[in-house]
């Protein structure tokens, strides 16, 4: 290919100049002037270049720059350290400022020395803009997680102060009621199972604020994810028997080991297994199943009860997300406990997931924790 005649190139550079419109480009001699002025200079500034050339290239930058000595600046490290780029408000012509990005290169004949500056930006004004805006609605999100907290923490504690007080009264009641009517035993067994549930409640909301506020420090020790199993099984029997659910476990011989802290996966797998009691329609089935997959421990928690919608699904973990409040067998709740299973299986550096094939249709979920070891059981 024969070279590209030097006249061809300059037309080329020229052209390219004056097309750019969204572009300013200009030269700037070693005073600090501007020696040539592009089209898209003048349509971004708004300057002619009768108007600009000769001027300080320093009128084009925002008055506290020019204070601070912005331009001599620049010049500095485009001679000294090669281009200067910057990200800055500059100044048109009718004195509004526009946020642009730009770059300073120093020009040297064949001798090295300096004949002056390149200078080329342009106006991203609308970037600027959408930055702001990101910043804006992460500083609000932030804010409205610290007053979530803040209100979730004063919360926790204004409700775990009666709970004492009524847990006093009811043992006085029982105390001093040995042989009571079937229907104060009904009254106080009432009493009771809620008291129990207010107090999950409680536990569950001031963990939240703890994990929130990293104020959650874990009892990291070797966990048999079998025996771990076999505990919340034992603890959730009655729950199960008393909706005459099958309760499954499903589990190798071969030991599954995670390195954790036992009553935080504990509580993980309580919430999971009660709330598949509370979403199972009585005489349904509940299951837990563990095994392993790579290097990680499967433990998954499924039912045959009333499902979740695939709209849920995403944002069944969300703080305050209860899929189909409206049901009537949706069993009410305020959607804390799934969002605490997902912060306390992420201490753990684990996951956690959900799967439904729809209303109706059962769910299943299913935490993975690092596997520490698998030996021979």
């Amino acid at each position: 290919m024969e070279p590209t005649p030097a006249g061809s190139v300059e037309k080329l550079l020229y052209l390219i100049t004056e097309q750019a419109i969204d572009h300013a480009f200009m030269l700037v001699d070693t005073e600090g002037r501007v020696k040539w002025w592009s089209r898209g200079s003048e349509t971004i500034f708004g300057h002619t270049a009768e108007q600009i050339i000769g001027k300080p290239v320093g009128i084009l930058f925002a008055a506290e720059d020019k204070d601070a000595g912005i331009p001599d600046w620049e010049m500095r490290v485009a001679l000294d350290d090669g281009p200067s780029e910057d990200d800055r408000w500059m100044v048109r012509r009718d004195g509004s400022l526009f946020w642009a990005n730009g770059i300073m290169v120093a020009l040297r004949d064949e001798a090295g020395q300096s004949l002056g500056f390149g200078k080329i930006l342009r106006n991203r004004t609308d970037i600027k803009e959408q930055l702001e805006t990101l910043r804006n609605a992460a500083n609000d999100a932030e804010a409205a997680s610290r007053r979530k907290d803040t209100f979730l923490g004063m919360l926790s504690h204004e409700l775990r102060n009666p709970l004492a007080p009524i847990a006093n009264a009811l043992a006085i009641i029982r105390g001093r009621t040995p042989d009571p009517s079937h229907e104060v035993s009904y009254a106080l067994n009432v009493i009771e199972r809620q008291m129990s549930l207010l107090e999950r409640l409680v536990h569950d909301l001031m963990d939240l604020t703890r994990v929130g506020a990293g104020k959650v420090d874990l009892r990291q020790e070797p966990v048999v994810v079998q025996h771990l199993l076999g505990d919340v099984v034992a603890d959730a029997a009655e729950r199960a028997r008393q909706r005459r659910q099958k309760l499954d476990l499903l589990a190798p011989e071969g030991a599954i080991v995670v390195r954790g802290d036992r009553d935080r996966l504990h509580q993980v797998l309580m919430n999971l297994v009660v709330n598949a009691v509370k979403y199972t329609p009585e005489g349904g089935n509940i299951w837990l199943k563990a095994s392993t997959e790579a290097e990680e421990a499967l433990i998954k928690v499924g039912d045959n009860g009333i499902g979740i919608a695939p709209e849920m699904l995403p944002r069944i973990f969300d703080l305050f997300t209860q899929a189909d409040a409206a049901r009537a067998d949706s069993q009410g709740g305020l959607g804390i406990g799934l969002a605490l299973v997902k912060d306390l299986v992420a201490l753990h550096n684990g996951s956690v997931q959900v799967r439904s094939d729809g209303i109706g249709k059962g769910s299943e979920f299913a935490v993975r924790l690092p596997l520490l070891r698998q030996a021979a059981g």
